[in-house]
């Protein structure tokens, strides 16, 4: 975890984004109660707000409307904060290279996992999940990052009525 409950709790914007793949076939009710587990969140303790992100599993260069920008954009967001806190995003994110089967281009593809949490504070980006440690090589998971906010909005809570 890369975020700290006192950072949640000091901080006076806090906002969480849930992407998820709405494409993708036997999925849905597992990001739903996840999504649900988020949404109950806002609001509370910390946690100013939640947004809702719909992102396609892959990305290919040439998607150009606003929606393939924005996953774009967060994908290079994930990546920079990836790289500044010793994390990486594979295998959760994948780049890969594909051939077109009418010509000898190559172009880059992005792949997104099912779903993914970005937690932000002031502002600023401070969790990933999923994420892997590049030292522990421990993989932080939607759900351990659903559980740490769950706690902290527990905690303080706990905190507001004593």
């Amino acid at each position: 975890m890369s975020f700290t409950k006192a950072d949640l709790r000091e901080a006076d914007d806090v906002h969480v984004d849930a992407f998820h793949c709405a494409s993708m076939h036997g999925t849905h009710e597992q990001q739903r109660a996840v999504l649900r587990r988020l949404e109950a969140l806002e609001g509370k303790g910390p946690v100013d707000r939640v947004r809702r992100r719909a992102w396609t599993h892959e990305l290919t260069p040439d998607a150009d409307d606003e929606w393939c920008e924005n996953a774009r954009a967060a994908y290079s967001r994930f990546y920079s904060w990836a790289r500044e806190n010793d994390r990486r995003l594979e295998p959760a994110f994948r780049t890969r290279t594909a051939r077109s089967m009418v010509s000898d281009d190559a172009y880059d593809v992005i792949t997104f996992p099912i779903l993914c949490v970005a937690v932000y504070a002031d502002g600023s980006l401070v969790e990933v999940a999923p994420s892997t440690d590049r030292t522990t090589d421990a993989t932080y998971t939607v759900l351990d990052c659903v559980e740490d906010l769950e706690t902290t909005v527990d905690t303080s809570q706990a905190k507001a009525t004593t």
